[in-house]
């Protein structure tokens, strides 16, 4: 054999080595993966065992109309929650009326809040203000619901927004378009 054989077989064996090394050591990465991997799912089981399960609660409004101005300002909406997946109590909905008043100047924001729960909801023969003996709200069923009005002045304010929440649910935000002189029936959509 000469030098320029031994220099190829050399060289021929380096290279058998670089791979070996390169296969085992991809081997003991691909195992240290494998094993994060399967500690990751087996957290995420347990995660998806203990949590609470949702309602999948949403309410689409079908009305929301001012009902009366003046000493007593009150909203009327109607509503349904098509995608609930069963009754739903009425103590697991409450919603919040946020209204900014007129002219706070200075960089000023305050804010005034009205909010509740849902127990005076009535079907749609009810008045929407007496509580009725509705205790459960039924998948894609309307229903109707007079809300009070004590901080926030409809006559006074830039604008407001109502909060729907729904316990285990989502909570949706609708811009009330309130205007200059709001009257009795405005629709607030």
């Amino acid at each position: 054999m000469d030098s320029r054989e031994m220099e190829d077989a050399s060289q021929g064996i380096s290279a058998m080595i670089i791979f070996i090394t390169v296969i085992l050591v991809s081997s003991v990465i691909s195992a240290a993966l494998i094993g994060f991997g399967e500690k990751i799912f087996a957290n995420s089981k347990t995660d998806a065992q203990e949590n609470v399960p949702t309602t999948k609660g949403i309410v689409n409004i079908l009305v929301l109309e001012i009902f009366s101005v003046g000493a007593d300002d009150t909203i009327h909406i109607v509503f349904e929650m098509p995608y609930i997946e069963g009754d739903l109590n009425d103590d697991e909905l409450a919603w919040v009326v946020m209204c900014y008043p007129q002219n706070q100047g200075g960089g000023k924001q305050t804010m005034a809040f009205d909010e509740g729960d849902f127990e005076d909801a009535t079907d749609l023969d009810g008045d929407g203000a007496t509580a009725a003996a509705i205790d459960v709200f039924e998948p894609a069923v309307a229903y109707r619901m007079i809300l009070p009005l004590d901080d926030c002045d409809l006559n006074n304010i830039d604008k407001a927004s109502l909060v729907l929440m729904v316990e285990r649910g989502k909570t949706m935000e609708w811009q009330m378009h309130i205007g200059d002189a709001p009257y009795q029936g405005q629709d607030l959509n």
